[in-house]
């Protein structure tokens, strides 16, 4: 079966899609990460990949939210990717010309102090994917619009590069994740392991603490807290909460059982963890 991806062709999605063991031959293209999620849901596809987080912006909301909302999917690998960015307009525009930028929100967050210095006066029109921005603006044609994507993208849908290396971080690393629907066998400990839960406290707010002293306790090293609108009202939270470790691991398997028991958490994930970043995506 085919594997949805987060696309236009040229994505920093598509990219990612080889560190997690993706053929190219297998993988679908979907214009947003709801789309994607929602092809595996389907059974239209055996597994789709969005991005995650970044290191400079931190996680994609819109992926998060669509994958700790329920119970449905699985997260089973992550690929981390260096990520650079460059703006780009049609053929024959210029700097001066450019009154609008098309970009991802990530990218955008990622290259404000570039747009502050350089265009200040020009508004940001944000799209699903960076690649479907370089898509427009070319698609377009118009010399008052730009792009910011990868510069190998953006020069593939026609576009000619004004800019290079415009991010705020030039080391910039983004976390993609694999997922499946559930049940699918988990795979073993491999002793670099990572688990993602999720923790619904709602209105019970006040058992945060009790949850993070879970971890305390049990000597397992959280990697990440975030707190997500919990759908009760203004100030109720779910939490999606990561740690070292796999869930065969037994400190991190009483841990779960324990947070499953009195807080009704649920494992999102428990998978190899990524350590290397792969490299930057130019071309």
């Amino acid at each position: 079966m085919s594997i949805a991806y987060l696309g236009p062709s040229g994505s920093f999605t598509e990219a990612a899609l080889n560190g997690l063991g993706v053929p190219a031959s297998s993988a679908v293209p979907y214009p947003t990460v709801r789309q994607a999620l929602d092809a595996v849901r389907r059974g239209e596809a055996a597994a789709g990949v969005v991005p995650w987080e970044n290191s400079v912006e931190g996680s994609v909301t819109e992926s998060v939210d669509s994958l700790t909302a329920g119970k449905d999917l699985r997260i089973v690998g992550e690929t981390l990717l260096r990520v650079e960015f460059a703006l780009a307009v049609a053929p024959g525009g210029d700097l001066a010309s450019v009154r609008e930028v098309v970009t991802h929100p990530v990218a955008h967050a990622q290259c404000r102090t570039w747009l502050h210095t350089h265009l200040p006066g020009a508004s940001v029109v944000t799209a699903p994917s960076t690649a479907q921005a370089a898509r427009d603006v070319g698609a377009s044609g118009a010399s008052h619009r730009a792009a910011i994507a990868a510069p190998g993208t953006l020069r593939r849908y026609g576009l000619e590069v004004l800019a290079s290396g415009i991010g705020d971080r030039r080391d910039a690393v983004t976390r993609f994740v694999k997922v499946t629907r559930p049940p699918m066998p988990v795979a073993h400990p491999t002793g670099v392991d990572r688990t993602s839960l999720v923790v619904p406290l709602a209105d019970k707010m006040q058992h945060l603490h009790a949850v993070l002293e879970e971890f305390v306790r049990s000597s397992v090293p959280l990697t990440a807290v975030l707190s997500r609108p919990g759908g009760f009202g203004l100030g109720t939270y779910s939490f999606l909460l990561e740690c070292e470790g796999h869930v065969e691991d037994p400190q991190v398997g009483f841990v779960v059982a324990a947070l499953a028991r009195r807080h009704a958490a649920f494992v999102l994930g428990s998978y190899p963890r990524a350590e290397q970043p792969r490299p930057v995506l130019t071309t």
